[in-house]
């Protein structure tokens, strides 16, 4: 599995943009992810984690502060990845926490 993760928060204040190269459950070299060991571990225990589409926000999923975006691509088992994911809206939030290992904790400006 390789992957790069680019975050950006707020209206782009703060961009990073991580790396990630897991064999198994494990981080390899070329692996820049603070939190990788545990990212691959849930990326090998629920793939589908990334095959998620983002929620609009409507009554069910009410807005929250402000807004934050990644984009993932790369491959996992030679099946290119490229998604993205919002945490602008409660469902939204939902999905960011599960996957917080692999798309950061969010930072405020």
């Amino acid at each position: 599995m390789r992957l790069t993760v680019t975050t950006l928060s707020g209206n782009a204040g703060l961009q990073s943009t991580h790396h990630l190269v897991c064999v198994g459950t494990s981080a390899v070299e070329g692996t820049d992810l603070p939190d990788a060991s545990d990212a691959c571990k849930v990326l090998e225990r629920q793939p589908s984690l990334l095959e998620y589409e983002s929620a609009e926000t409507s009554e069910d999923c009410e807005a929250v502060g402000q807004p934050h975006i990644a984009d993932v691509f790369g491959e996992i088992d030679g099946k290119s990845v490229r998604t993205s994911f919002r945490r602008d809206n409660e469902c939204n939030v939902k999905t960011w926490d599960k996957l917080e290992t692999l798309l950061g904790p969010v930072q405020e400006k």
